[in-house]
């Protein structure tokens, strides 16, 4: 692949910035490089960012900031929202951070009083809404009903803490299983009919995708579009399914993929709140890239 001067001396120089901690400085890399194997990705920044100003205000007064993420599987993991967190914290040390997932749940399953109730007990200054897998993998979309969902789960969270400002997340993309074709086994009472089956990308994804955005547009909420960013239709669910980040079922991740993904939602938060995007550039671009910094996010067992 073509690199050109500037691509050539930024992976030379890194790019960091100085995060005040008391009454010292320390240094912070502010771009996480996707593996060298991801293609078509874009700059992990937020959309609508500046949504969270008020969140950023209370930060940059010093002042205590509670942050939760709520969610299905992906969050229930616990290997995102530690790394979010984590990142999170290393640029503000006295944020507070709490998650809470569900396993095959939609958004919906959150706007009930219970879910309601879990998460006004926190007080959260901001909350991270992390769904869309599941919703993907229904029938074909509706927009206007997915909408509607996402209203009054916001509406019924802002009746409880007023004050809270929100960030949408996007589903990172996922497969389904396809059929090929079929066989059959057996005579009589005894006849089975088996499918031959492949793996292919979930279309339906980008769907959800584009609803969560137009959605958070439309109301002013933040919101980081990690489907995009990490390839979109032609390649997210291929970049993370080749480097060895996606679970055996294609739909989840390894902790290594979810690892990754946590931190770089930490730093697109860090970033809108710095205004230290650059963009139009890609991230694995914006960072020296080497084989150890790599090493990090290789396929792990466990998970």
């Amino acid at each position: 692949m073509f690199i050109n001067a500037r691509h050539i001396i930024r992976m030379a120089l890194g790019v960091f910035v100085f995060v005040l901690f008391g009454s010292g400085a320390v240094a912070q890399s502010l771009y996480t490089p996707f593996p060298s194997n991801f293609r078509n990705t874009r700059s992990n920044e937020l959309i609508e960012g500046s949504s969270l100003e008020p969140v950023f205000k209370k930060l940059q007064q010093k002042k205590t900031v509670k942050v939760m993420q709520i969610g299905d599987s992906h969050v229930k993991g616990n290997y995102l929202p530690r790394a979010l967190g984590n990142t999170l914290q290393n640029y503000f040390p006295r944020l507070e951070f709490a998650y809470y997932g569900i396993n095959g749940a939609w958004a919906r399953r959150f706007y009930e009083q219970d879910m309601i109730n879990r998460v006004a007990t926190e007080r959260p200054d901001l909350v991270v809404i992390s769904f869309g897998t599941n919703e993907a993998h229904g029938n074909t979309i509706d927009e206007r009903a997915h909408a509607e969902t996402m209203n009054l789960l916001t509406q019924r969270i802002s009746e409880r803490c007023p004050d809270v400002c929100f960030l949408f997340t996007t589903p990172p993309g996922s497969y389904i299983s396809q059929r090929t074709g079929s066989y059959t086994t057996g005579r009589g009472r005894y006849r089975r009919t088996h499918y031959n089956t492949v793996k292919v990308p979930n279309a339906n994804t980008a769907n959800v995708a584009r609803s969560i955005v137009k959605f958070c547009q439309t109301h002013y909420f933040a919101v980081w579009d990690i489907y995009t960013i990490a390839g979109g239709a032609t390649s997210a669910c291929s970049n993370w399914r080749d480097a060895g980040l996606m679970n055996t079922d294609c739909i989840h991740y390894l902790a290594s993929g979810y690892t990754l993904q946590g931190k770089l939602l930490g730093e697109a938060i860090y970033k809108a709140y710095s205004g230290t995007a650059v963009s139009g550039s890609q991230t694995r671009m914006m960072h020296g890239s080497t084989p150890q910094e790599q090493k990090p996010y290789m396929s792990v067992k466990g998970f």
